[in-house]
């Protein structure tokens, strides 16, 4: 795969972005949780520091900003996370730069203490200071820094080389580094600098906040009547499921069967989470009309046209835009997984999903219609960064529920 960004231009963006001024408090309020910890012969908050500061401005830069904010600085601990809670992070590669939104197989905060029992062997230490010097010839040669932020921004490297490093072995339990630890790290950073896309940044800190999103558990307790149940049941979108589901198949059996009314259950699971915006504990069978209308307005916000739901043709395309890729089917399923796990953790009950289990495949439902309308070409099959996209508009959809609650009826008998 070709370079998304160059070096030159990377290396650049860094050097002209700064911390905003409010972030340093910030930074501090996460890294100082490890300032017990000595790795490499400095604090472990001090790598720590290190790091979400050069993500943090490789963050801004990205969104062709030259100060880092508390976005940016999110989105840094979420990377730092995934590489510390997840496995197999480190399969990442030129040719496919994605990362890969898997469920958490331990514990980041305790895994970033284990470090200090890590100790960089001397060949990774040989190939630190070895690229160390080779950026600083790089950045001299090309004009990209004056001595002191030269200096700043090698050390910063450094920094992140041997945490990467460490984090590999550490992640296949050794505890001493090996030139193969240090050459994984370096290329999986390499790779997110300079091939992988703005939007796998994003849906990390996507993924967290709508699982952990409370308004999505809320919705779960919202009862919808019979009678609304019915008009949604007899709609025309129902029809025209009824009609072209059969073509979801494949993507229904990956859903739980979600998949397959892709439309009514993204209006359901829309309608509810409504009216957890509103404080309603129900839906009645008169509020369908103003409901419907309302999501419809939410769905439009977020750039999906309202005539998906009306229009044969419409539909038609869409779902052949939901046609499963070959390796999705796994991708859907780590989402699906990783929903489960921020979830339950949300509501406080590792129960909760075994007595609302069509919650998943109803947001899942919805993330995959977002996702259908951001594919830049509708007659392929649905892919990872599609899936990618569509956590980011379901993260900005349910932040902006409240700009179109106004539309959901009052009703005395279903507020909580």
């Amino acid at each position: 795969m070709a370079l998304v960004r160059t070096p030159i231009e990377v290396y650049r963006g860094l050097v002209r972005t700064r911390l905003g001024d409010e972030l340093p408090a910030h930074l501090r309020a996460v890294t100082d949780r490890f300032s017990e910890g000595t790795f490499a012969g400095q604090s472990t908050s001090s790598h720590l520091t290190k790091l979400l500061t050069l993500f943090s401005r490789f963050m801004a830069y990205l969104d062709s900003r030259e100060v880092a904010n508390l976005s940016d600085l999110t989105r840094a601990v979420d990377l730092l996370d995934h590489f510390a809670s997840t496995s197999k992070w480190w399969s990442i590669t030129r040719k496919a730069p994605g990362l890969v939104l898997r469920p958490p197989s331990h514990d980041p905060h305790e895994f970033m203490e284990s470090l200090a029992a890590v100790q960089l062997g001397n060949e990774t230490l040989s190939r630190i200071a070895g690229s160390t010097e080779k950026l600083s010839q790089y950045l001299e040669e090309h004009g990209i820094a004056e001595s002191r932020t030269k200096s700043d921004l090698c050390e910063s490297f450094a920094s992140v080389w041997a945490l990467m490093s460490a984090i590999v072995s550490k992640s296949q339990g050794r505890t001493i580094t090996s030139e193969n630890d240090f050459e994984v790290g370096f290329d999986v950073i390499r790779v997110l600098l300079f091939y992988s896309f703005a939007d796998d940044f994003k849906a990390l800190t996507a993924v967290r906040t709508v699982g952990t999103n409370p308004k999505v558990h809320r919705a779960a307790g919202v009862t919808l009547a019979p009678g609304f149940e019915r008009k949604l049941d007899s709609s025309a979108m129902a029809r025209l499921e009824r009609l072209h589901g059969e073509s979801l198949s494949k993507l229904a059996s990956m859903t739980s069967g979600a998949g397959r009314s892709i439309l009514t259950n993204s209006l359901r699971f829309l309608a509810q989470l409504l009216a957890v915006e509103r404080g309603f504990t129900r839906v009645d069978e008169q509020s369908y009309e103003s409901t419907i209308a309302a999501a419809l307005v939410a769905i439009r916000n977020v750039g999906i046209p309202p005539d998906l739901f009306q229009e044969e043709s419409a539909v038609v395309s869409l779902f052949k835009s939901l046609k499963p890729s070959e390796d999705i089917g796994e991708r859907i399923s780590l989402l699906m997984r990783r929903f489960e796990g921020l979830i339950a953790d949300s509501a406080g009950s590792r129960e909760f999903l075994l007595q609302h289990s069509r919650l998943v495949p109803q947001l899942v439902s919805l993330l995959l219609l977002l996702a259908s309308e951001t594919k830049p070409k509708p007659e392929g099959g649905l892919q990872d960064p599609d899936l990618k996209r569509g956590l980011i508009l379901l993260e900005q959809l349910l932040n902006d529920l409240g700009s179109v609650s106004s539309s959901f009826p009052q009703s005395e008998s279903s507020r909580r």
